[in-house]
């Protein structure tokens, strides 16, 4: 067994290594001579020190009891020298009394202004130092800047030569910041150091404030720009890549002339090949050969972040490929590690997503509430959601976004007029299955040309736009003219694309308006009417609820008062007047007959078998515009 000497008073004293180590076996030590000195005793020091914890303890217990009426009492000297005291002595003991402190104080007393008051010296570095560091670190590599439209605070570092855009406090900034400190603190063999949770969050809290309060006002994009006469696709790759479209041609730029910022959930975009066809695409999308202009238009209409967008909905029978199509359309346009995301359960999951997503994308839509489908409109056209912020009762939310939509379900979902109008219903044939391996290795080597393929399209898309001028405008005319521009630039007549579209509207409100069963049994009280006279109905609106009573196939929905057929009534006029159904109602009681009450009266216009026949079968009135793939090679 080895010895260690111990000096004091000029005398020299051996105690075993295992004895001078483990205080539990002094007890061991041989009895010393009479006269002989040992040096301190080491059963007083522990009894000492023992005591001196004992107190340390007691004055935190005595300081919990109190701070429910004397919230105070946890921030006396007396407390926080009991508490350094354990801190620096026994983390063990300090553990516990942690747990206890965090479960019996005041709810207004902060933890963490706790641990800042109490700290050891033996622990200077905590987080308030390291914050310092981080905010130096961030300040002195970035530039600190706050978006002009949202609330957003945003950095803008190089990173080996590129410029890259985190917004302040998300998964990229703090996996940006957390490396940058480790580097900084790396010295020769030596690792670095890593920030705490605690202090990265002090350091973005005080960022935030310097990015708002001294930074510029610089907008910051998400997937697309405008920029001079065309726009800017951020491609999202590890270089941070764009490429820059104009009507002349476009162009992978390596340094962007405008700001993005890359969400975690955000994939990059293919690189583009030039020399492309976009007919290729439908050998993956199984887009009928009518609809495929409308679904083209819609794509380069997601690149256009300053126009209104319609919803695009893919609906089918199972087999007919809507989510493989629905995934590769948003792949050319804005893929995402979920290309495709569960029904929302509440309207503001829609506005959540949309704010760190290009494209809103829900797939397998079995119901949207009347809510959800007025969020989907906003969402289309641009507008905001705001909430309580968490914790506070004066303050804000705001998500405020314009974004493309696409949506897929089996049957058709949209029915709130409102949307309908904006809406572009597709409907998705049944085909025959392949193998899904073959197909996406195929997907995979096709996907850079078609990307060119697609960009080639918006250019000459571009080019031939302020050409296109609109006689009469439907609700979309941004949509209208773009797509009117895109197929006159394929080689077709004026007028193709508006023609379409207003036929697929048509569909759209017929669709909607079949949900409503108050609307279904006009329609069929309008077709049993073999009177000579336009007017079909004439009278008091308690006297056509009852006259609808015959027509009545469908119990959920039906109004039970005549105040509930007028409301019915207000909201499926657009649908009506599209198929030649109006509806005229009065805002004062009115005597008709032998009856009294707010009077309604139906009029028919043209054949309106002709006109449903139009609106439910459009394909046998509409010549397809496109040559493609027969169905077969789909």
């Amino acid at each position: 067994m080895s010895e260690n000497p111990l000096t004091l008073d000029n005398k020299t004293f051996f105690l075993s290594e295992n004895l001078s180590n483990n205080v539990a076996n002094v007890a061991n030590v041989a009895k010393p001579e009479d006269g002989d000195f040992l040096g301190p005793d080491l059963g007083d020091a522990i009894i000492a020190n023992d005591e001196a914890m004992q107190n340390a303890l007691a004055a935190i217990d005595k300081a919990l009891v109190e701070c429910a009426g004397n919230p105070g009492a946890l921030a006396t000297q007396d407390f926080n020298e009991a508490v350094r005291f354990v801190r620096e002595t026994s983390p063990e003991d300090w553990a516990r009394v942690r747990c206890r402190i965090k479960k019996e104080k005041p709810t207004g007393i902060r933890l963490d202004d706790i641990d800042s008051a109490t700290r050891p010296p033996s622990e200077e570095g905590g987080p308030d130092s390291v914050a310092a560091e981080l905010i130096a670190l961030a300040l002195d590599r970035g530039e600190l800047f706050h978006d002009e439209q949202s609330d957003g605070k945003f950095i803008a570092v190089l990173v080996e030569g590129v410029e890259q855009v985190f917004q302040i406090g998300t998964k990229g900034f703090i996996e940006w910041l957390s490396y940058a400190y480790y580097t900084s603190t790396k010295s020769g063999d030596s690792p670095g150091m890593s920030a705490s949770e605690a202090a990265i969050k002090q350091a973005s809290f005080a960022l935030s404030g310097i990015a708002m309060h001294e930074g510029e006002k610089k907008p910051v994009h998400l997937r697309a720009a405008p920029h001079r006469d065309g726009f800017v696709i951020f491609l999202g790759d590890d270089r941070w890549q764009v490429v820059d479209v104009q009507p002349t041609g476009w162009r992978v730029l390596q340094n962007s002339p405008v700001k993005f910022w890359k969400p975690s959930s955000m994939q990059a975009l293919p690189l583009p090949h030039p020399g492309g066809n976009i007919e290729e695409l439908w050998q993956f999308a199984n887009i009928q050969e009518a609809d495929r202009p409308l679904v083209l238009t819609w794509m380069l209409e997601a690149f256009r972040p300053d126009t209104p967008f319609p919803v695009l909905a893919l609906n089918g029978l199972q087999g007919a490929c809507k989510s493989s199509t629905h995934s590769r359309i948003r792949q050319l346009i804005d893929p995402n590690k979920v290309n495709l995301r569960a029904p929302p359960k509440a309207t503001e999951d829609i506005y959540i997503s949309a704010g760190v997503n290009w494209v809103s994308s829900f797939e397998n839509i079995s119901h949207l509430s009347a809510q959800q489908q007025d969020a989907l409109c906003t969402l289309a056209t641009g507008g905001g959601f705001a909430a309580r912020t968490l914790y506070t009762n004066a303050e804000e939310t705001i998500i405020e976004v314009k974004r493309p939509v696409i949506i897929n379900s089996i049957t058709v979902v949209v029915t709130a007029q409102d949307l309908t109008d904006r809406v572009i219903n597709v409907e998705l044939k049944q085909i025959d299955y392949r193998e899904e391996s073959e197909i996406n290795a195929a997907w995979e080597d096709s996907k850079p040309r078609i990307f060119g393929a697609l960009l080639d399209l918006l250019v000459k898309t571009l080019a031939g736009l302020p050409k296109v001028k609109l006689t009469r405008p439907p609700r979309m005319a941004d949509f209208t003219r773009l797509g009117e521009a895109m197929m006159r630039a394929q080689g077709h007549d004026p007028g193709t694309f508006d023609a379409l579209f207003k036929a697929n509207r048509q569909e759209s409100v017929a669709r909607a308006m079949e949900s409503s069963p108050v609307a279904v049994a006009v329609r069929e009280m309008v077709d049993a009417h073999k009177g000579q006279s336009a007017i079909v109905f004439h009278g008091t609106m308690k006297k056509l609820l009852d006259a609808l009573a015959g027509h009545r196939h469908d119990s959920d929905g039906w109004p039970r008062s005549p105040r509930g057929l007028g409301d019915a009534l207000k909201r499926q006029s657009p649908a009506l007047a599209a198929l030649g159904i109006n509806i005229e109602t009065s805002n004062q009681v009115q005597r008709i007959g032998s009856d009294r009450g707010l009077s309604v009266t139906i009029r028919k216009a043209g054949n309106i078998g002709n006109i449903v026949s139009k609106v439910f079968h459009p394909e046998k009135h509409c010549t397809p515009m496109l040559s493609g793939f027969n169905e077969g090679e789909i």
